[in-house]
């Protein structure tokens, strides 16, 4: 899934930074993820039409990996769903947290901290714990 490398969007780093600022993220540096700008003519134009749904980092998102075949990461469900209608492969939180832990990159205590931690802030999750899904 990580295939070693994620990339997002200038306006997923805006929202991420305002989530920090409202203590509903915690305080990350985000240098080490790349991110990727709209450049296409055709990436601008699906922005603005996505826009008129969804949000700028979803939007973002969205435009660039329809353009490039891309992965997308989110949870916002009418995202998730447009995605699934344009053929992009999508996953969420819940995907993102089990891929990490079958890579060795979190044990599944780490994971299932960070899950409950998230729910406790207000993060609707199917599962109260991953161990299942592992």
């Amino acid at each position: 899934m990580f295939e070693n490398t994620l990339f997002t969007t200038e306006e997923v780093i805006d929202e991420l930074k305002r989530g920090e600022k409202r203590n509903v993220l915690p305080k990350r540096d985000w240098q080490w993820i790349k991110v990727l700008k709209i450049e296409s003519s055709q990436e601008e134009f699906l922005f603005r039409l996505l826009a008129e749904s969804l949000g700028k980092g979803e939007s973002s998102c969205l435009s660039i990996a329809i353009s490039r075949d891309l992965k997308v990461l989110t949870d916002d469900r009418d995202a998730r769903r447009l995605a699934q209608r344009r053929g992009v492969p999508v996953s969420g939180t819940i995907g993102v947290l089990v891929e990490a832990v079958r890579e060795g990159l979190l044990s599944i205590e780490e994971a299932n901290t960070m899950l409950s931690d998230m729910i406790e802030k207000g993060y609707f999750s199917p599962f109260e714990t991953l161990d299942e899904l592992i």
